[in-house]
């Protein structure tokens, strides 16, 4: 069954979506029924995967085909590719392997590539081939100094070796993928609506969205500057009022935001518990709850 995302419900008179990285690493359709605020909305989240710039403007000169290789083997030059272990972005760094590295958000394109690059140095200059600081890279470097590469590491390294030879002379594009939101809120009042979410390379996730109803129009913008792939600030604006908050979140089980300008507040929660996620939170409006699967 297709994994489910719950949107963060705001209780107010147009949705703001929650976390944007909760749908970018899970590029695929979700439906979403919420109750909330004496108002139940139905909404279909359709991705579009789209391609951005050539991987070749990031990458360093040294080890330049041997990274794009690598890409390709690990996220197909996806940029919010997650694995079902937790590797993350372009060069799928473990979250353990990127803090040894510096590496705060491995969803960033550029801070991803430049990891994996000195990574892949220092296991060049600590086993002296490339195939088996490929395999040490693959299956980790204390397998590989304590037993030697395995058959599988071994496979990965000519697997990554062979695609670096077959796009050497190739212009490969980064692929990203925009999200938009199409819903219905029935209720004590009838709108309809969308929402959209996208990212700037992994460095900044935006949340936009327009609401229309017999009475208004509201709108609003939403930017998630990330400082590493746990924490952002959020900053934009909902109906020319401006809006800040901060978001917490562990992809792709646990999230929690908190959202505050001059009319409003809100506090949510997001929770995975087996094949449930699960949403509850408090705002200015009241208690608002839910649950997708």
């Amino acid at each position: 069954m297709q994994r489910f995302f719950l949107l963060i419900a705001i209780s107010l008179s147009s949705s703001i979506l929650g976390d944007p990285l909760f749908f970018l690493t899970n590029p695929t359709t979700h439906f979403s029924i919420e109750l909330y605020n004496n108002q139940l909305k139905l909404s279909i989240f359709q991705p579009f995967v789209y391609t951005s710039v050539p991987v070749d403007l990031m990458l360093p000169k040294e080890n330049k085909d041997l990274i794009k290789g690598l890409i390709s083997v690990e996220s197909d030059f996806f940029i919010h590719a997650l694995s079902d272990k937790g590797a993350m972005g372009l060069t799928q760094l473990m979250p353990s392997t990127a803090q040894e590295l510096g590496v705060l958000n491995p969803f960033n394109a550029f801070w991803s590539i430049d990891g994996a690059n000195r990574y892949l140095n220092d296991l060049q200059n600590r086993f002296g081939r490339i195939e088996y600081a490929l395999s040490a890279y693959y299956e980790g470097p204390g397998r590989v100094a304590l037993k030697g590469p395995s058959n599988s590491g071994l496979n990965y390294a000519r697997k990554v070796l062979s695609e670096s030879n077959r796009l050497r002379d190739q212009s490969i594009q980064l692929k990203d993928v925009f999200y938009i939101q199409p819903y219905i809120q029935l209720g004590d009042s009838f709108s309809i609506g969308s929402d959209f979410c996208f990212s700037l390379f992994g460095m900044v996730d935006f949340a936009a969205g327009v609401d229309i109803s017999f009475e208004k129009i509201s709108h609003f913008i939403l930017a998630y500057p990330n400082l590493n792939h746990s924490f952002s600030f959020i900053v934009g604006e909902r109906n020319l009022d401006l809006v800040v908050g901060v978001c917490y979140r562990k992809i792709p089980d646990f999230g929690v935001q908190f959202l505050l300008n001059s009319k409003y507040f809100d506090l949510s929660i997001l929770v995975k518990i087996w094949q449930l996620y699960f949403n509850a939170g408090f705002s200015s409006e009241g208690l608002h709850i839910g649950v997708v699967k």
